[in-house]
């Protein structure tokens, strides 16, 4: 079953305003535009989770995991090295609805010819 996927447009951000959820996705949305993120989508994600993503002009994407206990964010970031190599960093976060990291993850991979070559994991805050 495909999750249904809408771009948070002028048409959309109006529709959001009926709910507290959607008009907190259009606070995260705002937020993504000022950062420099275009292509901004929103989808809902198992009842009552949404989820918010946009993607910058370089192929950097940033998506957040929206609750009514927090926001999950993460962000994935690719840099080429050589021709047939490059590097990817996903950071991954864990936050309350104050904005306060819980948790989080930094994983670096290497890429060599559109396969991943190694992993590195750094762990900070609460243990899993």
């Amino acid at each position: 079953m495909k999750i249904a996927t809408k771009p948070v447009n002028f048409i959309q951000k109006i529709r959001n305003i009926e709910t507290p959820q959607g008009r907190a996705i259009n606070r995260f949305a705002q937020g993504l535009k000022e950062e420099g993120f275009s292509q901004i989508h929103q989808r809902e994600w198992r009842g009552t989770h949404y989820m918010v993503s946009g993607k910058k002009p370089s192929g950097e994407t940033k998506s957040y995991l929206l609750s009514s206990g927090g926001y999950a964010q993460k962000t994935n970031k690719t840099t080429p090295v050589t021709q047939h190599t490059k590097t990817r960093k996903i950071d991954k976060s864990f936050r309350n609805e104050y904005g306060n990291e819980i948790r989080g993850i930094n994983k670096f991979q290497r890429i060599v010819n559109n396969s991943v070559f190694d992993t590195k994991v750094e762990k900070r805050g609460w243990v899993y």
